[in-house]
């Protein structure tokens, strides 16, 4: 399949007759069907997209992104990016897709490995270097095909430096497309807070910044930190001590109220 055509969305902030502040990606390769409401739903979730994954909401001192959900979720669960795909490590960047080059400047990369990839999977992502030829640089994904072979993909602005076959590319999905309850084997990044109850292939919001609930393990204190709680609960954060084991996992924000272990408490979230 070829590469999608992409929509730009310029002047992407949306002041509402709401008050809520509504800010579009700059580019996306989903297309907005129908114009922002005037006021917006955090609590809808459905199997329709409505915007551009990423789109950012604010909401008096909260901020909201719109996501796409990659399985089950409660409302107040910490949501974890994707993890790797290994298999689409230490890429060679030098296929021989239509249209595409290593030079500097060149916009469209396509990959000589033979991978498996769903159409624009990695769209809103990151395509890395990360040795040998362009060691150190990240491009913008916009969108990919789906070709067993010869893969494309189409990045923002163009090569910094021109690549070659020992150039080793890895591939990075968006930190708001197939978002997962955080497990308790931490393999990638916290991002949000799940708003409601999401399923696989469902689109709605997360919470990222401001007072939200959030599934609680163990106790946690007043105007304290608080991390992922990893091996204890999936989807949950712990009180972050400094002093104490595991505290290598992520922090999340700053508790300002407190609830027991296994419900919810109100976490100041900084994670935007």
């Amino acid at each position: 399949m070829a590469l999608t055509k992409i929509t730009r969305y310029y002047n992407g902030q949306n002041v509402r007759p709401s008050g809520q502040v509504v800010t579009l990606p700059g580019s996306s390769v989903f297309a907005m069907p129908s114009a922002i409401p005037d006021e917006l739903d955090i609590y809808t979730i459905d199997t329709v997209q409505r915007y551009p994954l990423g789109t950012k909401l604010a909401i008096d001192d909260n901020i909201f992104r719109y996501i796409e959900f990659g399985g089950t979720t409660k409302a107040g669960d910490l949501l974890a990016h994707e993890p790797a795909d290994a298999a689409h490590d230490s890429l060679d960047p030098t296929g021989s897709g239509a249209g595409a080059g290593v030079a500097v400047g060149g916009k469209i990369i396509s990959t000589a490995d033979t991978i498996t990839l769903v159409q624009d999977e990695y769209a809103g992502g990151y395509m890395t270097i990360f040795e040998n030829t362009g060691v150190g640089y990240t491009y913008f994904i916009e969108s990919n095909d789906d070709a067993a072979s010869n893969a494309l993909f189409r990045i923002k602005l163009g090569l910094a430096i021109a690549l070659d076959a020992t150039s080793n590319l890895v591939l990075v999905k968006s930190r708001f497309k197939e978002l997962v309850i955080i497990p308790t084997t931490v393999l990638s990044i916290p991002v949000g807070i799940s708003v409601g109850v999401g399923a696989d292939g469902s689109f709605g919001w997360m919470a990222t910044q401001g007072p939200w609930n959030v599934l609680t393990s163990g106790t946690v204190i007043i105007g304290q930190h608080v991390r992922v709680a990893g091996v204890t609960t999936a989807g949950a954060v712990i009180a972050l001590d400094r002093d104490g084991s595991a505290e290598d996992e992520a922090e999340v924000g700053l508790v300002m109220d407190v609830g027991a272990t296994g419900l919810q408490s109100l976490i100041a979230l900084d994670l935007d």
